[in-house]
């Protein structure tokens, strides 16, 4: 596949009308955007935004991501990263494009934007702690998700 057969794929099942924006889409799923964007001529990679890291939380946030990461275990086969500009954590996940078709394509943005929707809702629960709270924040170890 291409990537405008990706996005074409996705768009009908979905029944939106996804724009290849020079070679990048974007789509809602539960309120949260995720961005499909060509990378080279046989790649496609899915990224979100999933919100800043409280300053006071960063230390445990990032330890719960490099744990998640170990094995794809807590993120459902994608990549918790941290943009060094803005301090948001970033899910993100590359697919090779002649694996997929619109059916797979599907299931691959629903179940990244399912690890969307948990890391952002974690990630936005730590805004609201302080340090006097740290044993407390929701933040899930490897062996809390289901195995990829």
């Amino acid at each position: 596949m291409t990537f405008g057969e990706v996005i074409e794929g996705i768009g009908k099942n979905l029944g939106v009308e996804l724009v290849d924006e020079g070679g990048a889409a974007a789509v809602q799923v539960d309120g949260n955007t995720v961005i499909l964007q060509a990378a080279d001529d046989d790649l496609v990679l899915l990224h979100a935004d999933l919100g800043e890291i409280a300053p006071e939380n960063r230390d445990r946030v990032l330890a719960a991501a490099m744990e998640a990461n170990f094995l794809y275990q807590g993120t459902g086969g994608a990549t918790l990263a941290v943009d060094p500009r803005s301090s948001h954590l970033y899910l993100q996940k590359y697919n090779w494009l002649d694996r997929l078709d619109a059916e797979k394509a599907v299931t691959s943005l629903t179940r990244f934007a399912d690890m969307v929707k948990l890391w952002k809702g974690l990630v936005a629960e730590t805004m609201d702690r302080t340090p006097a709270d740290d044993d407390d924040l929701p933040l899930p170890g490897p062996g809390n998700f289901m195995s990829v």
